[in-house]
């Protein structure tokens, strides 16, 4: 397969009545949801869409999901996330996504680890993607490659000390 690069956008919205707290400004539940939603689409990039997924009984979990809130959106505002492959291998992806405002301004960054899981049996567990999925996600792992690092990549948490 050659190189390809994942859907830019992934994932397009604007901001719900709903999705606005007491700040007047978009909620942080609904930053995760955007960002969930725009997994939804990886996933179905990677070949687990609903067909994909009753066809391999594989899925994904979320491991681990980090967001750094940049710039508050506001109701109504459009909404667009890009995303990337950091890293994988046969079980789990590593994701950056980016998401930006029509002024294209980024509202908030999210990084997350993902698992592939088998849920055939009694019990989920652990199991690698199917032959054609982890040839996808190598292709768009491949294709961004050579782009940086994002530099809030793997930060965890903590409070910074000023000096």
């Amino acid at each position: 397969m050659s190189e390809a690069r994942l859907p830019d956008p992934l994932f397009t919205a604007q901001v719900q009545d709903d999705w606005i707290d007491y700040n007047g400004h978009m909620n942080d539940a609904a930053y995760a949801r955007v960002f969930s939603l725009s997994v939804d689409r990886l996933m179905a990039a990677i070949g687990l869409d609903q067909e994909g997924r009753d066809k391999t009984s594989l899925t994904i979990y979320t491991l681990t999901m980090t967001i750094h809130y940049l710039k508050e959106a506001h109701l109504g505002e459009a909404l667009s996330v890009s995303g990337r492959i950091l890293e994988h291998d046969d079980k789990r992806l590593r994701l950056w996504f980016e998401m930006r405002r029509a002024d294209g301004a980024v509202s908030a960054l999210n990084e997350q680890v993902l698992l592939c899981v088998d849920q055939s049996g009694d019990t989920p567990r652990a199991a690698p993607f199917a032959p054609d999925q982890i040839a996808r996600i190598h292709s768009f792992h491949a294709a961004d490659a050579d782009l940086p690092m994002p530099k809030q990549a793997g930060r965890g948490i903590s409070l910074r000390k000023a000096e």
